[in-house]
């Protein structure tokens, strides 16, 4: 029997194996992203250095310059740690009370959870997929990663703050808004990605975020950054 840490890698690798695929293999691609529905909500992230960030951005925009697609920057690329309340199922009065209360539990609790754990935390970039309406830089993770994400994850719901484990250790670097697109334009972008880093990588922090995320864009909302 899988215990807790062996289940979730092995829960990503399915994904990865089974919702996620190869740009360059796959005969025809399908999009389904035109009709994503506005979210907006809290995440626990981890970050990378500048150079990473900057690498990860310049493949958002690659592909955005040949498909319809939302385009990333160097501030909105990153690892989920935990994923937050989402805000978009809350009136404004619950949504603004739920970001009070978890930026103070990010504080007072999380940070001291991560500030010497995720230091020993590591992802191994594998490869560009691709699903209907994403575009992702795969990775595996230590289990530091998944003993971080299980303890934040535990200690945000004792607050009384709902958060989950993310399926992963990747990064979205792009999301589709088109129906219909003939595959030869995403494989002339992922043609031209820069090649993801072969050594192993550690998050240089991690952030407590607010997002909103439509068809135009995913927008960081706070005026504050909160960080480790």
């Amino acid at each position: 029997m899988l215990n807790g840490l062996d289940a979730l890698i092995e829960k990503q690798q399915s994904i990865y194996l089974n919702a996620f695929k190869h740009p360059m293999a796959q005969p025809e691609l399908q999009l389904t992203g035109a009709d994503r529905k506005p979210e907006s909500g809290l995440l626990v992230v981890a970050r990378y250095s500048h150079e990473l960030s900057g690498l990860l951005a310049e493949a958002s925009q690659l592909v955005a310059d040949t498909i319809p697609a939302i385009c990333f920057t160097p501030d909105t690329v990153y690892t989920g740690l935990i994923v937050g309340p989402r805000l978009h199922d809350l009136d404004h009065s619950e949504a603004e009370a739920m970001v009070l209360q978890t930026q103070r539990w990010f504080f007072e609790d999380a940070l001291p959870i991560g500030r010497e754990l995720r230091k020993q935390v590591q992802f191994q970039f594998t490869d560009w997929l691709f699903n209907s309406n994403t575009l992702i830089a795969a990775s595996k993770a230590n289990n530091k990663y998944w003993e971080l994400a299980q303890l934040l994850a535990s200690s945000a719901e004792q607050a009384g703050i709902s958060a989950n484990i993310p399926w992963g250790s990747h990064v979205t670097v792009s999301r589709f808004v088109a129906n219909q697109l003939p595959s030869e334009e995403l494989r002339s972008a992922v043609q031209q990605l820069p090649k993801l880093p072969t050594e192993v990588v550690t998050p240089i922090g991690m952030d407590l975020i607010r997002y909103e995320c439509d068809n135009h864009a995913f927008r960081l909302i706070s005026s504050d950054v909160w960080s480790s």
